[in-house]
């Protein structure tokens, strides 16, 4: 009987051995005069960062450009500024005042997802007779969607390679023309929508 009672106890003493899983917790970064104290915040998906202004000067916490989650802080001189992620990837930020405040907050372990938007850039429309040629730059792979209203309303897509990159739409209609393109990259990010001055065809 008092065996039974020993190897009853068992179990309870185990789970008492037993590692607690580890709680959610957020993340706190301060805020420096010329640095964040933290320069990667690690956190999970649902979680937030909290930076804590801490130094005397102004600053600002601000999202690098073209990603997927975008941030901005006030022009702060204390205070505190929260920002929640609700989705993996890495995100860098820095200070507008001062450029060599740089930081970054990673969501979930690595690896990590792609969180850049493809960027398109020195897009513009030529027009040769009755075929507009538009040309643009591409940032990465991705999937192109452009669109053409006026007395001809055309819409194409391509999924085309990074670099230097064009796409000409053919027996056009004389008249006026608006067009608009926006890439999609093979992780499905959309970057921004790009609208193109208008052109005529005669």
């Amino acid at each position: 009987m008092v065996m039974m009672m020993r190897f009853a106890g068992l179990p309870i003493l185990l789970a008492l051995a037993l590692p607690a899983p580890a709680l959610a917790a957020n993340a706190d970064v301060n805020v420096g005069d010329g640095f964040y104290d933290a320069p990667t915040a690690q956190i999970q998906p649902g979680e937030s960062v909290t930076w804590h202004w801490t130094g005397s000067d102004q600053h600002t916490v601000t999202a690098s450009a073209n990603q997927t989650m975008s941030f901005r802080s006030p022009l702060m001189g204390s205070g505190t500024f929260t920002r929640s992620f609700p989705k993996p990837g890495r995100f860098t930020y820095f200070c507008e005042v001062h450029s060599d405040m740089k930081g970054a907050v990673e969501v979930g372990p690595a690896p990590f997802p792609d969180t850049l938007l493809p960027r398109v850039s020195g897009a513009k429309a030529t027009v040769s007779g009755r075929t507009a040629k538009v040309g643009f730059r591409l940032s990465e792979k991705a999937r192109v969607r452009v669109a053409l209203s006026g007395p001809s309303k055309k819409v194409m897509t391509r999924l085309l390679a990074k670099g230097k990159r064009s796409i000409s739409f053919r027996h056009l209609r004389a008249g006026r023309y608006r067009t608009s393109l926006r890439a999609t990259d093979t992780a499905g990010n959309r970057g921004r929508l790009i609208k193109l001055k208008r052109f005529r065809v005669r």
